[in-house]
């Protein structure tokens, strides 16, 4: 496990490039890791590969794509605050920032301090790393999320953030393919009863988002949740997770010991447990199969 202070990375969203020099300068100097993006589209895609802890975007007046992008930040990405800049700074503009899900709102052109106090009023907003604050022998976290598939990206986000802010990059990345799967197959195969069959039939009809609307408008379906419970054991080195549906479960043994047939069409969901227990071998179902619980290592 890594004990040294994670850094803090910061995309910046921005059209104009001296504008990004001018702040990576500032920045960088104040020991932010820096990425940049000229405008929204590419922005999302970045933010989605790199998961940034902060992102500090221009409001590009007049479309307005900055806060749209912040919006979207807002929905998808929880745990990262939003700074937006503008040439003006109006009581209007400030209001539409916010009202989009700013936590800041600074005048272009950027003032050196003005710029590092909204940074660091960003900062002291990310959840702290327990992990390396002395004293804490363990620490333990209760969610219970909805249906909805499209919140489980911000769900996973803030998971990482949480709990998993000072594993290596690497293990960062499986957990976050292993939650996203897991939480994916607890809302659409258990809660919302989809079948393999069904959902690829819908994908290959162009008609999954239209799908996932009809279930989620069944009440019976709708009022289910998913709860996760973290436990996190500084002492043992380990971190566990449990994720626990509210549907029918299903006949994972079959599956769990049938490694190498582990996308076979017939299993609902075969290929995305085979590699999310080849990460975590520890992986394992309770009996009815609507419950998953797994252990990662901390070293």
């Amino acid at each position: 496990m890594n004990t040294t202070t994670p850094s803090c990375t910061v995309l910046i969203v921005d059209p104009c490039r001296d504008t990004q020099a001018q702040i990576l300068d500032h920045v960088q100097s104040r020991g932010f890791s820096v990425i940049s993006a000229q405008d929204a589209t590419v922005a999302l895609s970045t933010i989605e590969l790199t998961r940034p802890d902060i992102v500090l975007t221009d409001s590009f007046y007049p479309d307005g794509a900055g806060l749209t992008l912040t919006k979207t930040i807002r929905s998808r990405h929880m745990p990262c605050p939003v700074i937006v800049m503008g040439e003006h700074r109006s009581e209007q503009a400030v209001i539409h920032a916010l009202r989009a899900g700013a936590v800041d709102f600074i005048q272009k052109p950027i003032g050196v301090e003005e710029l590092a106090n909204a940074l660091q009023r960003a900062r002291n907003l990310l959840l702290p790393d327990l992990w390396n604050t002395p004293g804490v022998k363990r620490s333990s976290y209760a969610l219970t999320i909805d249906s909805d598939p499209d919140h489980i990206p911000g769900v996973v986000s803030w998971l990482i953030r949480a709990t998993a802010a000072s594993l290596s990059d690497t293990t960062q990345l499986h957990l976050r393919g292993t939650l996203q799967e897991l939480l994916l197959n607890a809302v659409e195969h258990g809660n919302l009863e989809l079948s393999y069959q069904i959902k690829q039939k819908a994908i290959e009809q162009n008609r999954l988002s239209q799908l996932m609307r009809e279930r989620l408008a069944q009440p019976l379906l709708a009022q289910r949740t998913v709860a996760v419970q973290v436990q996190c054991n500084r002492e043992e080195g380990i971190l566990e997770y449990q994720i626990t549906d509210q549907g029918k479960g299903f006949q994972w043994k079959t599956l769990l010991h049938r490694a190498g047939s582990a996308c076979h069409e017939g299993d609902s969901n075969g290929r995305g447990i085979f590699l999310a227990r080849s990460f975590f071998p520890s992986l394992r179902y309770n009996t009815r199969g609507n419950e998953v619980t797994f252990q990662v290592p901390i070293h």
